[in-house]
């Protein structure tokens, strides 16, 4: 069968419903085309990348994150609690990295308040703070009230991330659950396509998942 995939910027946090526009908290989707792969795609080989192990648990206070000032359009409702973590694949036309401000745009113009996700880790491993962590994100339909969202750039669908881009993933994973008293599993942390109707994090990426689950987990026992 094959696989949904949402066209150009869509695959940036853009649910695909064909219905009138819905809301994620406070925010608007607008109904997007969708495309499919194709199954000789689905059927290929996944390309290998490195998923390397967090050597020193850092807490969330102690990660290097950079912070832009963002100017968002309206008010966000805050997220009374936080029992889940949800991985994204920016999912460009290309795999290559974007700039926190380019991605801020880009939800701006699709009438939300801002940036949805509160994290994005870019392929030389830096990581920037995006929407206020205390604040519903706009990333997973029907989700977002209880999930904290990270894009990782790229697009996993054609390419793979960088082993830098991946750890820094891991550690602010790790120091997210940390943070939140979440307890990391497949029920606790989600590729953006266990929640929507996508492809994301990618078709390289999502079959990874459980190693960066397990790789957190490892961290935090050794905390």
């Amino acid at each position: 069968m094959a696989t949904k995939i949402l066209t150009g910027a869509a695959v940036l946090g853009i649910a695909p419903f064909a219905e009138a526009a819905e809301k994620v908290g406070e925010e608007k989707i607008i109904p997007l085309e969708e495309t499919f792969l194709d199954p000789v795609q689905e059927a290929k080989e996944i390309l290998p990348f490195e998923m390397p192990r967090i050597r020193r648990f850092k807490p969330l206070a102690e990660l290097k994150i950079g912070k832009q000032n963002l100017n968002f359009a309206s008010f966000m409702d805050q997220r009374r609690f936080t029992s889940a973590i949800v991985v994204h694949h920016a999912g460009m036309t290309y795999n290559g990295d974007m700039s926190l401000k380019a991605i801020h745009d880009l939800h701006l113009g699709n009438g939300w308040a801002g940036v949805g996700y509160h994290f994005i880790v870019h392929q030389d491993g830096t990581i920037d703070r995006a929407r206020p962590i205390d604040r519903i994100g706009a990333h997973a339909y029907a989700h977002n009230r209880y999930t904290v969202g990270i894009c990782m750039t790229g697009n996993f669908d054609i390419g793979v991330p960088s082993a830098a881009q991946v750890l820094s993933a891991e550690m602010l994973v790790a120091a997210l659950c940390h943070h939140y008293d979440i307890i990391p599993s497949r029920e606790t942390i989600f590729g953006h396509r266990d929640l929507c109707d996508t492809a994301c994090p990618g078709y390289n990426f999502y079959p990874r998942l459980p190693e960066l689950v397990g790789n957190v987990e490892r961290a935090l026992r050794r905390a």
